[in-house]
């Protein structure tokens, strides 16, 4: 989500986040605004140990960023949380700001989850998401998908005893190799051809073929453009699913077109009804009717 101040302004989004947190006089504001700037130059020219330092001068009382073997990481909930690039900026201030606006976002609090319910995070990135979720509850069965490799190895990291439901796959309406148009320093990347340079080939299969045999809370939706051809793959686990929350907006190709008519046609044909729309980005929350009507 791109804030409106800070495109104005052009100064990081966790800067802004003070704004938030606490009022400021006008001095206090003007001071925001030059560290901002200060800091905008920081991360442009700078990477690695040195942009942590800078960071961390400013932000350590928040929790440290560190660096190592190329990764990115911060603390939470006691364990490291590891990023390959420069998505990191997101927790720099506060995570749980982040958390926030991914379940505002998500429609999460729309959502009544039960202990071990199960939650398919399609895109999951490096599992930000999942953080989210268990804001609103800390036992679930996740399973994630994320074809790219960068992101999946911190994925691996973040999650370790998750490991055997984290697959390094697309989604997608059929199991086969694909180009994976990329988006190497943030969450873009698409099997959608969006002008990317950065091509590689990457394994995609249908969420059908995994067979799941029990209900599902939750299936995330997060596919930069790409929602139509994994909901399309995923026909006979939507039987299963309760709730579906798909970010349909205007991230498909070239044209950065939406994908809100056909995501709501499949679904809807296959017994789902909208329930919410975000207020933060294009996401909409669809219900499965079969569960409604067991209420």
């Amino acid at each position: 989500m791109i804030n409106k101040n800070q495109t104005l302004i052009n100064i990081p989004s966790f800067v802004l986040n003070d704004l938030q947190k606490k009022k400021l006089s006008l001095i206090g504001k003007v001071y925001l605004i030059f560290k901002g700037k200060f800091l905008s130059f920081a991360i442009r020219n700078l990477s690695g140990k040195y942009l942590c330092v800078i960071i961390n001068f400013f932000y350590g009382k928040n929790g440290y960023i560190h660096y190592e073997n190329s990764l990115y990481y911060k603390k939470i909930n006691n364990l490291n949380f590891y990023y390959p690039n420069n998505r990191f900026l997101r927790i720099v201030n506060d995570e749980k700001i982040l958390f926030d606006i991914i379940n505002q976002s998500y429609c999460l609090n729309f959502i009544d989850f039960t202990n071990n319910d199960i939650v398919i995070d399609c895109g999951a990135n490096v599992g930000e998401f999942k953080l989210a979720v268990n804001q609103r509850i800390k036992d679930i069965e996740y399973y994630a998908f994320e074809p790219d490799a960068l992101a999946f190895e911190c994925l691996l990291k973040n999650f370790p005893t998750y490991s055997k439901n984290l697959y390094n796959f697309g989604l997608s309406n059929d199991n086969s190799i694909k180009k994976l148009f990329a988006d190497s320093e943030g969450g873009n990347s698409s099997f959608i051809d969006f002008g990317s340079e950065d091509i590689r080939e990457v394994q995609c299969i249908t969420l059908d073929s995994l067979n799941l045999k029990k209900e599902i809370k939750l299936f995330k939706v997060e596919a930069e453009g790409y929602e139509p051809e994994v909901l399309m793959g995923s026909i006979n686990t939507l039987k299963k699913v309760e709730f579906v929350a798909v970010d349909f907006g205007p991230e498909r190709g070239k044209g950065q077109s939406n994908t809100v008519v056909e995501v709501n046609n499949i679904l809807h044909e296959n017994n789902f009804s909208l329930i919410n729309f975000s207020n933060f980005r294009t996401v909409g929350l669809y219900r499965n009717n079969k569960f409604t009507n067991n209420d």
